[in-house]
């Protein structure tokens, strides 16, 4: 059997609907990650939440892999992707964990995030 290229879905297109946002918002249980994704219309507005998502932690892993070597690849050909100041995300202050070690490190790995998001 010969290895086949993997592609996207295919026979099912005319059922996958194509939505726009602007916005997610991500809520985690031990078990899976649901991501919800809406659009702000304009400041001052109220998202409007519309589609939801749940998948468990292995296929998020997965998805934020793929996520930042497609990023990367159209930074490379079209240069870096500038985030507008007021959407930077601050550092903070307590990520609230009971336990001060796991504290410290999740602190750490936000900052890390942080810098990479902002090529610091």
């Amino acid at each position: 059997m010969e290895n086949q290229p993997r592609s996207g879905p295919a026979g099912n297109a005319e059922e996958i609907t194509s939505d726009y946002a602007n916005n997610v918002y991500f809520v985690g249980t031990v078990w899976d990650l649901k991501l919800l994704f809406g659009e702000l219309a304009s400041v001052g507005q109220n998202i409007d939440w519309h589609t939801s998502i749940t998948m468990p932690w292995a296929t998020a892993k997965l998805m934020a892999y793929y996520l930042q070597v497609n990023i990367a690849q159209h930074e490379l050909s079209q240069g870096k992707i500038k985030i507008p100041a007021a959407m930077i995300p601050d550092i903070p202050p307590d990520v609230g964990n009971e336990d001060a070690e796991t504290s410290r490190a999740l602190a750490e790995i936000i900052t890390t995030q942080r810098r990479l998001l902002l090529g610091e």
